[in-house]
């Protein structure tokens, strides 16, 4: 399913002369790594983090620490983002490009592009690969095809919190074509662009427009977002993750909210979760200075209004009617 890239893995691991590694890898790729671990516990002592691994803003420094371990193998993201990597550590990034083919999902769904040109082509770092090929399949259908480039290592290139290869093509393109698994990718593309956008998935072979699915979420958004309105008691998440530990940010908001008559309270922890939460039976809503898309896209899980940094102003000075889909979006 993935390119572990095990025999760079095993040269890297020599090269630098390391008796144990930590893994860590997505959720949706743990399952494949049972063959990738057998055969580098041949080379070295092997430890496997089982928390989650959100992006290269969430790498396991702290379980390497633990464990006295200075080589980390990151698996399914480019590189650290927004986190300083000490000079003891060493992490070797595996992309894991998805072994499936992108083209065979386009060719069965290729109305549904209808007459979209130029189109803007972006994707998940498991297919930035394919985007060459797919673009020579469209040119050859006679559509314009632009791929983006933006702050990230490949052409293309999107990842959650960073979708600057399509900002910087919006204004040439009609619409934008996502290659990823599921609709995440296409999500922030759609918010930090108002384009048309198109999600091609190889995995279900379908090409879908979110825009109806993108007016509900935001429908229900601004719904949590008036139910903030009424909140007396707000807690205020910082996640402990090294990439987006933002304390500073959270001080600013707290000041901010008990300046207006209100309570705040800043929670501190790594996985900002809606288990960990509900015991917090006082507090009426949340503020979220993490992820920037928790706030958004998983709020459905919250039992309590949970909002973004960048949203908080709209809430206390009552500003509902100025929201635009894209406040939904703080940048760490």
């Amino acid at each position: 399913m993935y390119d572990l890239s095990i025999q760079r893995v095993k040269k890297w691991l020599s090269d630098n002369k390391a008796k144990k590694v930590l893994i860590q890898a997505p959720d949706g790729i743990k399952a494949y790594l049972e063959n990738f671990i057998e055969s580098l516990e041949k080379e070295v002592e092997v430890f496997i983090s089982g928390s989650r691994a959100w992006g290269g803003c969430d790498i396991a420094l702290k379980e390497a620490k633990q464990l006295g371990i200075k080589h980390i193998i990151h698996i399914g993201h480019h590189g650290p983002v927004r986190v300083k990597i000490p000079e003891n550590v060493q992490v070797f990034f595996v992309p894991a490009f998805a072994k499936i083919s992108v083209e065979n999902a386009l060719e069965n769904n290729l109305n549904k592009l209808g007459d979209c040109s130029p189109i803007g082509l972006l994707a998940s770092l498991q297919h930035v690969n394919q985007l060459k090929s797919v673009k020579k399949k469209l040119e050859n259908l006679g559509y314009s095809v632009v791929i983006g480039h933006g702050n990230l290592p490949f052409d293309g290139q999107i990842i959650g919190c960073d979708v600057s290869a399509a900002v910087n093509i919006a204004r040439k393109v009609s619409c934008f074509l996502v290659i990823a698994g599921g609709i995440f990718h296409g999500f922030g593309v759609y918010i930090r662009t108002g384009k048309k956008t198109l999600i091609l998935d190889p995995y279900r072979k379908k090409i879908v427009d979110i825009q109806k699915t993108m007016e509900k979420f935001y429908a229900k958004h601004l719904y949590n977002l008036a139910k903030a309105l009424e909140a007396k008691k707000f807690g205020v998440l910082v996640s402990t993750k090294p990439g987006q530990y933002s304390i500073n940010l959270a001080r600013k908001i707290a000041q901010k909210i008990k300046k207006h008559g209100k309570k705040a309270y800043i929670i501190v922890t790594d996985e900002i979760e809606p288990e960990t939460l509900q015991n917090f039976t006082f507090i009426d809503a949340y503020v979220n200075t993490a992820c920037p898309r928790l706030n958004f896209d998983n709020e459905d899980n919250f039992k309590k209004p949970i909002i973004g940094a960048k949203e908080i102003d709209y809430v206390l000075e009552n500003r509902l009617a100025d929201h635009k889909i894209i406040d939904t979006l703080h940048i760490l």
